[in-house]
């Protein structure tokens, strides 16, 4: 089966919809004509590998080229960094880069290499790169609900890769192979017994309570990208598809998918259930008093609230006074009916609606701090939020 016959259909519903939208859209066009200057930067600061440097490694590019069907040209470059991690950048003259570290280079091998390349070029081939979320999310006034929904995008995005990744390696073994060095940090290749120590951690995950998650992991349910074990589920629902030779129908390995995606989306904002209604409370009045921390609600904090509770829910102007009164019993009531997920997930949004007009002031982070304190949330995770981006890997 083809690779644009296999990529996950949440991904490209979600990716049409974020095209759709005009601010994306607007930032796509005020992005064209940009003169790229990435590949004199490689050329100064890496080593480009081609086929005489790198024979080996062009035998998996050709491979997945071949098994993706990319029609772009191709160059690939390796810089010094003692993490494993690789890239690929958005077309540039023609021209896509692809970067890997020289410990992925040498701690792979062939079957966990030719994974990694393979999802870096979908991608490529899945035109990611088309949706320039990192830089959306710079802009002052852009829709927190965009932000979010992107935010889910980029995690649906990654199974769309590891597909391609799949696909041209072949082997499940491969493909959790790899996913163990990224997530461990080891170079030796890990053997039967590490593998199926590892697969049982994924299985284990799905068994606690995601509502017991242990204090100090909660940055985790912030990740654009889905937990490992997340990813080696899905992929293995991919694997004993009828795409990849096995049993299962698509409609079945899609179903089973979005099940283990359900993991990474504790949402609360369409749910109707006394807890999220207990949050949407709680951000509407956290979201007044935060904004109105420096002095002044402005119109743009406003749109953004009104953004995430939808039209009509949200007042033209709001009294941070009163509302601050009420602050301390809507904490109580989410700490009471709400798990630690959800409670960082508000936060998350308080801190995009605090940032849609561009800044923090320091008395909002300190605001949001409190907030989070109270609802038992680490006061740093304010921080980590605030500074936060989204990109693909």
């Amino acid at each position: 089966m083809k690779a644009q016959e296999v990529r996950n259909p949440v991904d490209r519903r979600m990716a049409e919809s974020l095209a759709k939208d005009r601010q994306v859209q607007a930032m796509q066009q005020a992005m064209q004509g940009q003169g790229g200057n990435t590949r004199r930067s490689l050329l100064a600061q890496a080593l480009r590998l081609t086929p005489q440097v790198a024979p080996d490694l062009h035998k998996v590019i050709d491979r997945c080229v071949e098994r993706l069907e990319v029609d772009t040209e191709l160059e690939v470059y390796v810089y010094a960094a003692p993490s494993f991690n690789a890239g690929c950048t958005s077309p540039e003259n023609g021209r896509v880069f692809v970067l890997l570290t020289a410990s992925l280079l040498e701690a792979f091998d062939t079957p966990e290499l030719t994974f990694v390349l393979g999802h870096e070029l979908g991608h490529h081939i899945y035109a990611h790169h088309e949706i320039p979320l990192q830089a959306l999310a710079q802009q002052k006034g852009i829709a927190p609900r965009t932000i979010l929904q992107g935010h889910a995008w980029l995690r649906q995005a990654e199974l769309s890769a590891d597909r391609a990744g799949l696909l041209c390696c072949g082997s499940l073994d491969g493909a959790v192979r790899s996913f163990f060095k990224l997530s461990s940090g080891m170079r030796q290749a890990p053997g039967p017994d590490q593998v199926a120590a590892y697969m049982e951690q994924s299985a284990e995950l799905y068994r606690e309570d995601a509502g017991k998650v242990r204090k100090g992991s909660e940055m985790d349910w912030l990740s654009t990208h889905p937990f490992s074990p997340v990813r080696i589920r899905a992929l293995k629902a991919f694997s004993d598809s009828q795409a990849m030779g096995g049993s299962t129908s698509m409609p079945d390995t899609e179903s089973e998918v979005q099940a283990a995606m359900g993991l990474m989306e504790p949402s609360y904002l369409e749910e109707d259930s006394p807890g999220a209604e207990a949050m949407r409370r709680l951000l509407f009045a956290a979201s007044a008093v935060v904004a109105g921390a420096d002095g002044q609600v402005t119109p743009v904090e406003i749109a953004a609230l009104a953004s995430l509770l939808g039209e009509g829910r949200v007042p033209r102007s709001l009294n941070p006074g009163r509302l601050a009164q009420v602050l301390p019993e809507r904490i109580q009531r989410v700490v009471a009916l709400v798990s630690m997920p959800k409670r960082v997930q508000l936060i998350r949004d308080l801190t995009l609606i605090a940032k849609s007009d561009g800044r923090v002031d320091t008395r909002e982070r300190l605001v949001i701090r409190e907030i989070a304190q109270g609802l038992d949330v680490q006061p740093s995770l304010c921080d980590l939020a605030i500074q936060q981006e989204s990109s693909l890997d």
